[in-house]
């Protein structure tokens, strides 16, 4: 593999010592390196400017700066640049101050040698890419906290409460912020909507995606009641956005609590219908996910009537394709199965149940999917 080669401005008025330091570097670096002199701190201060400088050694005692303003100069011109000094037999204490003031490292130029010479550039080298990753792991988990706090704040709080029902729901982000994304909101005919989906991927992409589905789908609702229509017209505008690249599986249920019947569409995503018998009825998906086809259309499935002692079990991929070594994935049978044990209680607990179930079967182990789970009981 070719290494990258390291670019060092050597800052020094005195060819002597140019021609020492030279020497050295090439006697014992190993790797491929351009050596770059500039005599003097404004000529430095333009090849830095370049951004193609990797490291700089800095004599503090050139024609047009003297003394530790040498340093200061050129460490607020270029700050992320790893600067060793280089100080007289008589300058140890200049040294020092640099150190202090934020150099790499100090040399004495009457005690080099070239192990010494070459340790010194690497260390500084390896410290400023170690403070680089620092930096950037902190900024990138700072602003996933941020993400995620306000991610948090897009999901309900609290499930509604309607009368004959209850509902539950939660979601289990694989990373900090999630693409997958569940809803309720109140149709202007008085029915509440459930909406459960998954983006493809997990991650800061599809939170973003999840983000704009949520917004779209509150809007449609403000002018439409027919879960194929708000889906229809949902599809139209994530295709445009996503032009193919990301698409959303989502399931749009409209629960009528005085008809006590549910509507529902989809693209994508299936739910489940369990009855007492245990007999289980699939909400198959009506269409193609969405942000797939710019003028594919959602229709809704027939209405469903809904009786006492149904539930209504909706779940992202997430849940069943949980996998375990040697053991496969959850699989939906497994899933169903839990929730038919798990019937008489309340549907919090069914979804606590089925979070221990994927928990016990992956042993502990992080999950590689986001998981979403609303649970309906018809009471």
């Amino acid at each position: 593999m070719n290494r990258p080669r390291v670019r060092i401005l050597l800052v020094e008025d005195d060819q002597e010592d140019v021609w020492v330091l030279r020497g050295l570097l090439t006697d014992r670096w190993e790797a491929p390196f351009e050596l770059i002199h500039a005599e003097t701190l404004a000529v430095a201060l333009q090849h830095c400017a370049t951004g193609r400088i990797d490291l700089v050694l800095l004599d503090l005692s050139l024609p047009d700066s003297r003394g530790l303003e040498t340093f200061l100069i050129m460490y607020a011109e270029a700050p992320d640049v790893p600067i060793v000094v280089l100080t007289g037999n008589t300058n140890e204490t200049l040294g020092v101050r640099a150190v202090q003031a934020g150099a790499e490292d100090y040399l004495v130029k009457g005690q080099l040698d070239d192990d010494l010479l070459v340790r010194s550039i690497r260390y500084a080298l390896e410290r400023r890419r170690r403070h680089r990753a620092e930096h950037q792991l902190r900024d990138t988990s700072e602003e996933f906290r941020s993400a995620q706090q306000i991610q948090k704040r897009l999901f309900p709080s609290t499930p509604p409460e309607l009368d004959g029902f209850d509902i539950a729901s939660a979601l289990y982000p694989a990373k900090e912020t999630a693409g997958d994304y569940f809803d309720y909101i109140t149709l202007r005919d008085g029915r509440l909507a459930v909406a459960i989906g998954d983006v493809t991927g997990h991650g800061m992409g599809p939170a973003l995606l999840m983000a704009e589905t949520r917004a779209c789908l509150r809007t449609l609702v403000e002018v439409y009641d027919d879960p194929g229509e708000i889906l229809t017209r949902a599809n139209r505008v994530l295709a445009r956005d996503t032009d193919g690249s990301r698409f959303v599986t989502l399931m749009f249920a409209a629960i009528d609590p005085v008809g006590r019947a549910l509507q529902y569409a989809s693209a994508g995503q299936r739910g489940y219908l369990l009855e007492e018998s245990g007999h289980v009825i699939v909400l198959d998906s009506t269409s193609l996910p969405l942000g797939v086809d710019t003028e594919a259309t959602v229709p809704p499935a027939p209405l469903l009537p809904l009786r006492s002692g149904q539930i209504v079990a909706l779940f992202t991929d997430g849940l069943t394709e949980a996998e375990a070594p040697g053991r496969g994935r959850l699989g939906v049978n497994r899933v169903l199965e839990c929730i038919q044990l798990s019937r008489h209680k309340p549907a919090a607990d069914i979804i606590e149940r089925l979070h221990e179930l994927v928990d016990d079967f992956c042993g502990g182990r992080p999950k590689a999917d986001d998981i979403t789970i609303v649970v309906i009981k018809v009471e």
